[in-house]
Parts: C-alpha cells; structure tokens; sequence
C-alpha cells in the first residue's frame, strides 16, 4: 500500500481526470443530442449515471468495506428528509444538460462560481452562519469577474442563459436544503445518504419521462454510434468521480481540494473551447480569470483553520 505522501498526486490526477472528463462528456452528449435533433433522451441519461453510481457504491462496499464505504440500515423518516432535496437535484441536473447543449463551459463554471454568493447569503438568513470578513473579499471578487464575463460573452445564446438560470437557482436550492439535511442525518453514513438520494432520483426521472413522452425514445435511432460510447463512459465517470471524492475526503485538506477544483475548472475551460470551437474574447477571458481567482481566494479563505481566520468558524462553506 502506498503511503498518503505518495497516494495524494495519484488521486488528484484521477481528480482532475474525472472531473474534466465527466464535463466534457456531458457537454459532447449534449452537443451531439441537440445537432441530432433529439429531445427524448436527456431523462434516460440522467438515469444511466445515477444508476451507475448506484451500482459502484454497493461494489466498493462489499470489496472495500471500512469507513469510507458504509451504509447503516435505511430508514422511512431517512428517505422522507432527502425526498425534497432529491427532487430539486433531479431538476438540477436536468436543467445543467439543457444549458449544456448552447452555452460555453466557461458559463457553467462563472454561474456556479456566482452561486456561491447566493448560498452565503442564504446560510446567514437560514442558519444564522456568517461568512468570515476575509472571505467576503473573495465573493466581491466573484461577483466583479462574473459581471465582465456575462457583459461580453461571445456565445450568448438566450435559450441557454434560461436554462443555466435555473440550473443555478435549482442549485443554491440544493445546496441549503442539502445542508440542513445532512445536519439532520447523524442516523446515516454520507455515503448512505449520497445512495439514498441517487436512488429516489430513479423513479423521480421516470415519472419526468412518463409526462414528457420520453419513454417512446423518439429519435434515438438518429444518435450517433460514437455518442452512446460517451453515454456509457458518462456512466463510468461518475462513479469514477463519486470514488475520488470519497477518497480525497479521507486523505486531503480541504483547501487541498479547494485548489485542485479550481485547476480542474481551468482545465475543462481550455479543453472546451478547444475542443467545441467556442473561443473566448480578451475581456471575456479577464471576466473568467478574475471570477476564478475569486473562488480560489474564498475557498482558501473558508478552509484555514479557525486559529488563523480570527475568529471565523474554519469550515469550508
């Protein structure tokens, strides 16, 4: 067994390899779904990739087993706490498809960058959790890069801002709603939870494919044959990303992971625009850099120890 000095490289490169692979494949199979012309396989996807997770969660328990990779009985009053959270999680993902199909990665990554702001301010409304002064410098920040970004956007498309609208609504949703679930759960392991929610989302999608008319899959015929080897491979990822978590969790700081999520960003950005023709304009750039290092400051910022942050909690928000 390698020891945690050398493990750490080898799991942030699986980081990054996951996490900018599992964006690019969603943004390819959206891509490839709109130029198709079909409209009917968004629902089933979500379902292969929750699935997958699904099914590698219960693999890693019984090969891996410990801690990590537990799960304590399932009770009514656990799936009734995770039911509304999973809904709003099943819309959220939806919803980042549909805006995955017109809108740049570099959007995605501003507009979850912005939501960080929103959520801040929800947890002192909500909770009565105030972010530390040292970390507002880094919202203003966010919200200064995000403002560039959106003014001169070369790939705004209306549609897609929609979508990415209400992806990043449904998010903040989730994000609070999920905090104060989990702060409920001391019944159940995070991974049982994590489990939970994955399965609700079943039946959730199929009820959205019933009333959508999806269930007849019309048009999957039209996919090309090289989309639906990144369809399985979205499966792969997830679990693949699900597994990288959990291990950087165990292994790394959290500002560790902070850091290595921003590199991730930067990385599926220039691999996207490259990779989907969506070149960003010098301003626009200068947008995306500044909202970026805003993030990093505050993810910095949220994850020293309370000793060093006067008085602030020391908790990553």
């Amino acid at each position: 067994m390698l020891g945690t000095d050398a493990e750490l490289p080898m799991w942030f490169g699986f980081f990054c390899a996951s996490s900018v692979g599992m964006q690019l494949l969603n943004k390819a199979i959206a891509v490839s779904f709109k130029d198709a012309g079909v409209h009917s396989m968004d629902n089933l996807l979500m379902v292969w990739q929750q699935f997958a997770a699904i099914a590698l969660n219960f693999v890693c328990i019984t090969l891996i087993g410990g801690e990590v990779w537990a799960i304590k009985k399932v009770t009514r009053a656990q799936v009734a706490r995770i039911a509304i959270p999973t809904v709003i999680f099943v819309l959220m993902l939806v919803c980042s498809l549909k805006a995955l199909k017109t809108v740049h990665v570099a959007t995605v990554v501003v507009a979850r960058n912005l939501c960080t702001v929103a959520i801040c301010a929800g947890e002192a409304l909500v909770f009565k959790r105030y972010t530390a002064p040292r970390a507002v410098v880094g919202l203003i920040v966010i919200v200064i890069g995000s403002i560039v970004y959106g003014f001169t956007d070369l790939n705004f498309e209306l549609h897609g801002y929609c979508w990415q609208a209400l992806n990043s609504l449904l998010f903040i949703c989730a994000q609070l709603s999920e905090k104060w679930t989990m702060a409920k759960s001391t019944d159940q392991t995070p991974l049982g939870m994590s489990t939970i929610k994955n399965s609700l989302s079943l039946p959730v999608l199929g009820c959205m494919m019933v009333v959508n008319g999806d269930w007849h899959l019309a048009g999957a015929d039209k996919i090309p044959g090289w989309t639906w080897v990144l369809i399985i491979a979205s499966g792969i990822g997830c679990c693949c990303l699900s597994i990288v978590y959990m291990m950087l969790y165990k292994l790394a700081t959290a500002t560790s992971i902070a850091v290595g999520g921003n590199f991730n960003k930067v990385v599926s950005i220039i691999l996207a625009a490259y990779l989907f023709s969506q070149p960003l304009g010098l301003i626009q750039s200068a947008g995306l850099v500044i909202s970026l290092l805003g993030s990093l400051d505050y993810s910095m910022a949220t994850s020293r120890p309370k000793a060093l942050t006067n008085g602030s909690d020391g908790k990553k928000d």
